[in-house]
């Protein structure tokens, strides 16, 4: 056994076979290995494969707990959102709700993590117009559609995720904007809009020579796209202070993904800016805080924040 992943649980997701497991970095939410065999009673070839289990107790310094039927969630919206744009949606291969794990296609080596891409110096504002037209196409097409039951029942995850752990931690860190903060988490559970990513962030994109896939659809519910929008615009609004001699190109490449959004038939709500600024300020202050920013960063990044909850637009001065 591996990092929680037992030869019964490999078993039952991809077949007996003599496994080679590697593990990956699943972020601070789930146990994550690339796994691959040899199919010697079939092709005879080499195969691999992403396999995902959620964890309890999120890797964070303090206490932050999640129901791990979130993995099983995240199964329905890979196949929900891969029907609208397969083209940016990895296959699900196989889930074990028993286990909950599930196996995933194996991006190919071309693509890169674009967080870690741009940090690197390597900004393409083209992947920005991509990812606005994916999310357009996955909010307007979900809009009024019969969703799977665990994405309607998304309202627990949203909150343990998101609106708990960053709208209410942030409303207690500041609160002098916390009217307003609570007033747009209760936005967040009350909608029933559409599906909604729920982790819409340069971290979960992939992109290389072979295309852009979005990853980690475990925060996915039926909801206020907003909260998409606002998520990418805030960590690209971070990135633009982390990357000041490329704060033009990351500046376009999130005027790109607005403008994309829009132009296949997406909205851009009147309080972007604000949930945005949550966004920003749980990012610094809050609980779950980037990494990368120097103590000029983060004090740039705070004002940033403030000033977006005060409204000023959410594209990048």
């Amino acid at each position: 056994m591996s990092a929680g992943f037992s030869d019964q649980t490999l078993e039952r997701l991809l077949g007996r076979h003599d496994f080679s497991i590697e593990l990956l970095s699943g972020g601070v939410s789930c146990d994550t290995a690339k796994i691959t065999w040899r199919n010697e009673l079939s092709d005879g070839q080499d195969h691999s494969a992403v396999v995902k289990r959620a964890l309890a107790q999120l890797r964070v310094p303090g206490r932050w707990e999640a129901d791990v039927d979130r993995i099983l969630a995240e199964a329905d919206a890979i196949e929900l959102f891969r029907r609208i744009t397969p083209r940016n949606v990895p296959n699900l291969i196989s889930r074990s709700d028993k286990d909950l794990a599930i196996a995933l296609e194996l991006a190919p080596d071309d693509m890169k993590d674009w967080r870690f891409s741009m940090l690197d110096g390597l900004v393409e504002p083209e992947v920005g117009r991509t990812l606005g037209k994916v999310l357009a196409l996955w909010h307007t097409k979900t809009k009024g559609q019969e969703l799977p039951e665990r994405i309607v029942d998304g309202k627990k995850r949203l909150f343990d995720l998101r609106a708990g752990a960053f709208y209410g931690g942030m409303a207690k860190t500041w609160p002098n904007y916390g009217s307003l903060i609570r007033e747009l988490s209760d936005e967040l559970m009350d909608s029933r809009e559409c599906a909604v990513h729920g982790d819409f962030s340069p971290k979960n994109v992939l992109h290389g020579p072979s295309g852009t896939w979005v990853l980690d659809f475990e925060v996915t519910h039926q909801g206020a796209p907003v909260f998409d929008l606002a998520y990418m615009a805030a960590h690209l609004n971070l990135k633009a202070i982390k990357l000041a001699t490329n704060r033009e190109a990351v500046a376009e490449t999130l005027q790109n993904f607005l403008d994309a959004y829009q132009r296949h038939g997406g909205n851009l709500p009147s309080n972007l800016s604000a949930h945005a600024g949550v966004i920003t300020a749980v990012r610094v202050v809050g609980i779950s805080q980037v990494n990368y920013l120097d103590d000029a960063g983060k004090l740039e990044a705070i004002a940033r924040a403030e000033a977006l909850l005060n409204g000023a637009p959410v594209t990048i001065p």
